[in-house]
């Protein structure tokens, strides 16, 4: 059984973060205070199979938890859709933004919704479970929202390259990779692949590496999130890439706590981005 985060655990929510992370069966959670070091608890909370969708699965998680219904200082949610499309900054007619997303996603009539990438040519827009975007709204007062890939991009572009090398960033999970492609600050690609063998993430990597005709000798490869995949296809990859390597943990926020380095990466960097 999981731990329940109970209000207990935290003495005044009025100086912490909250940080939420909706994605694919799980809720991800960290709280931690502005104040404090070695402040953050994380939580991964499994979302009901059996409940009757996305919305119901989320409100039974949120409410077997209450330390998440406190009073916080900021509220953060990362929503995890297949439903983005990446757009040049000049497309900034929100009819048109609709049009061209709707005509990408022609099962999706809901709210699109956009997200700043923080570089010079680009944004993301996203289509979130509308009953689900509303709950969050309801439930969390003043809460910033986001797709899973916009804090990537913007915490990336906010951080200068090695040169005039570009930078391709991937972040794992069990089941999909984010994939971030960045020369200086203008971004080349952002897209989730889903897969069902690490070897699959490689090839996703690869074909996205040769579409854009990055240099397989120059050119960076930086990783991110779950360690069990990372080491397992690191070997593969540096049999075509030079410039193989993990991402520096946020420093500000490992002295949060140990326990952001359990935490999705793009939720652990999205409060230092805004």
């Amino acid at each position: 059984m999981e731990d329940i985060l109970d209000k207990s655990l935290v003495s005044d929510p009025t100086i912490c973060n909250l940080l939420l992370r909706v994605g694919t069966g799980r809720l991800d959670v960290a709280v931690y205070s502005v104040v404090h070091d070695n402040s953050l608890i994380y939580r991964s909370v499994s979302l009901d199979p059996a409940a009757s969708d996305m919305l119901k699965a989320v409100e039974d998680a949120v409410y077997d938890n209450p330390l998440l219904l406190s009073d916080f200082r900021r509220i953060y949610c990362l929503l995890e859709t297949d439903r983005t499309m990446v757009v040049p900054l000049e497309a900034d007619d929100p009819a048109l933004c609709r049009n061209m997303f709707r005509a990408v996603h022609p099962d999706f009539a809901g709210e699109v919704l956009e997200s700043s990438t923080s570089t010079r040519n680009a944004r993301i827009l996203y289509g979130p479970d509308e009953a689900l975007i509303g709950f969050i709204r309801r439930t969390f007062h003043g809460v910033s929202i986001d797709s899973h890939l916009s804090p990537l991009c913007r915490y990336f572009a906010s951080k200068p390259g090695r040169g005039n090398s570009r930078r391709v960033i991937c972040n794992f999970r069990r089941e999909a990779v984010d994939v971030v492609i960045l020369d200086g600050n203008m971004l080349m690609l952002a897209n989730t692949f889903r897969y069902n063998s690490p070897m699959d993430a490689v090839y996703y990597i690869l074909a996205s590496w040769k579409s854009l005709g990055l240099d397989v000798h120059t050119d960076e490869l930086l990783l991110a999130g779950d360690q069990g995949v990372r080491e397992e296809i690191v070997p593969t990859l540096r049999r075509f890439l030079a410039r193989v390597m993990p991402v520096i943990f946020p420093p500000q926020m490992f002295r949060a706590g140990r326990e952001s380095m359990r935490a999705p990466f793009d939720l652990i960097v999205t409060p230092l981005c805004e």
